[in-house]
């Protein structure tokens, strides 16, 4: 991620929600507006649909290596006028090389679109139950392209008591085909070897090593030196099964106990500033939290350098959201969800936090397409990263047909809340009745085949309004009483590893026909409302967590 940072203030003009671009020069510059930065939560342009574009001036000249952290829902790339890159995957991590002409300065543009895109290759359609915020998400950088370069590494630990772990290195450009290498571990150097062909893997050993956990989250750090050429890279030393029914964390059994969480915010969007990030999770921490789940789509660098920072486990998952047959079936759609998926792995794997890899919540799992993709999804996350159980967020438990697929089983479960139309009056939470439900659940992952897979309760709880009382549904009565009778169960439960309640904030929705199930246009299941105040539910739960688990 090394370059000249870009963020700060660019210029920004709007084309209306009917515009149809076709030159930039024709486009008027109107505000200056901050990158990272979403333009639909700024004065004057607050939900308001179309295209937006952001302009800067750069001084560099040559070959050029453009990194975009995240963009969406989807973008366009000009340099000096001149269409570079296509940006078609949201929150993903995105490079562009090419040739920027003579040293001095250049125009750099980004076009975002965020109308509606329902296609079937879409993969930030707008009937995902999360905002279609439109702007540059997260970090630019630009710098000039070496001759070659050290562009992956990859450290897997193999024995912890030993300090064993597995280093896979990549180099890109026209490097020579025998390069000697020196790695420095915590600035010791630990040993000197030759790379061939741009790509090799080793066993070194950590010296002085420490395990990561969440009680003690150590990090070691790796410098990689090779003829001026220098890369470092933070990593933990930590191991994480699914074995015999539960997760192993560094060779003990685990319970993930914790929320769902939108890296999102009223004021930012999902450019949401480092400050909030660590306020968040620190939140969750000192709760007696040991896990989120960053749903649904790929998590920022920051997200997961404060979970590695304070402790938090973390699962992440590449884009995904009820996704129908008509996205299932388009190749275009399944290809972007190979690669976004890919990248995903690839932008992650020396993060410790990161303990599941996932994808595709809540798809239609129960017909052939989806198992194909789910099949196609899971190979790729095991091929870059065999070290991680996988998983998917299943809603259908008792229709799907893919849970052989994965490593793990999860279930977004709604009972207390989402009731059939027969029990449409009940309206006061009833205990009994839920923990019944949730026992039915069981029942599948009870089945002789999967009993040796852990199972997390990926999703479950109850929406309140804020500030709404009376013990009846949409009071924080209501929730809190249905937030800590599933908490309660996963604590004893001896067949479930975890919980992730939906969810730790409300979080911007749709908001249209539909919007009677989204009161505020917000998803209102978050323990505390959409600027972190805390509802009952939040207290409930902490006082439970007070005791031992």
């Amino acid at each position: 991620m090394d370059g000249n940072i870009l963020d700060g203030f660019w210029e920004f003009g709007f084309l209306g929600e009917d515009a149809s671009f076709s030159d930039l020069s024709q486009i008027k510059y109107t505000e200056r507006l901050p990158v990272p930065g979403c333009f639909d939560v700024e004065p004057g342009y607050k939900l308001r649909r179309g295209i937006g574009v952001y302009r800067t001036r750069v001084s560099i000249g040559g070959p050029v290596t453009l990194d975009l952290e995240a963009v969406g829902p989807k973008g366009e790339v000009y340099w000096d006028g001149r269409k570079i890159a296509d940006c078609v995957l949201p929150f993903s991590r995105e490079e562009f090389r090419f040739d920027a002409g003579p040293d001095g300065q250049h125009e750099l543009c980004i076009l975002i679109d965020n109308r509606p895109d329902d296609s079937a290759e879409s993969l930030f359609p707008g009937f995902y139950d999360f905002y279609r915020h439109g702007g540059i998400y997260r970090s630019v950088r630009i710098r000039k392209t070496p001759e070659w370069e050290i562009s992956y590494v990859k450290i897997i630990p193999c024995d912890l008591k030993k300090g064993i772990a597995e280093v896979s290195v990549e180099l890109s450009g026209n490097f020579p085909p025998l390069l000697e290498m020196q790695f420095c571990i915590d600035n010791k150097t630990t040993d000197t070897r030759v790379i061939t062909n741009g790509k090799d893997c080793w066993q070194l050993k950590v010296p002085d090593c420490r395990i990561w956990s969440p009680d003690h989250p150590h990090l070691h750090k790796l410098q990689l030196r090779c003829q001026g050429t220098e890369k470092t890279v933070a990593f933990g030393m930590r191991t994480i099964e699914a074995k015999n029914g539960r997760l192993h964390l560094n060779g003990e059994p685990v319970k993930l106990i914790g929320y769902n969480r939108h890296d999102c915010h009223p004021d930012f969007g999902y450019a949401v500033p480092e400050t909030l990030i660590r306020r968040d999770l620190e939140m969750i921490k000192k709760q007696g939290c040991n896990f989120i789940r960053g749903c649904h789509y790929p998590q920022s660098e920051t997200v997961l350098d404060w979970c590695d920072k304070i402790g938090l486990l973390v699962w992440e998952e590449s884009i995904g959201w009820g996704n129908p047959e008509t996205n299932l079936t388009n190749e275009i759609f399944c290809r972007r969800q190979a690669e976004q998926t890919r990248r995903m792995a690839r932008k992650s794997i020396n993060h410790p936090s990161v303990i599941l890899h996932g994808f595709m919540n809540e798809l239609k799992s129960s017909i052939e397409p989806a198992k194909q993709l789910i099949h196609t999804l899971a190979g790729i996350l095991r091929d870059e990263d065999p070290s991680r159980p996988v998983t998917y967020a299943c809603n259908i438990p008792f229709e799907d047909i893919a849970l052989g697929e994965v490593d793990v089983i999860s279930f977004n479960i709604y009972p207390g809340w989402y009731i059939n139309p027969q029990m449409s009056d009940v309206q006061e939470f009833d205990p009994a009745g839920f923990e019944k439900a949730l026992l039915k659940y069981e029942t599948v992952v009870n089945r002789a085949e999967y009993l040796d897979k852990p199972y997390i309760i990926s999703e479950i709880g109850g929406a309140a309004l804020p500030g709404f009382h009376g013990d009846i549904r949409w009071s924080e009565e209501y929730q809190a009483d249905l937030a800590t009778a599933a908490f309660s169960h996963v604590l004893k439960s001896s067949r479930c590893s975890g919980i992730a309640l939906w969810m730790f904030c409300d979080t911007r929705s749709f908001n249209d026909y539909r919007a009677p199930a989204r009161p505020r246009g917000f998803n209102n299941k978050g323990v505390a409302d959409e600027y972190r105040r805390p509802k009952m539910a939040w207290n409930s739960i902490s006082r439970l967590l007070k005791k031992p688990f």
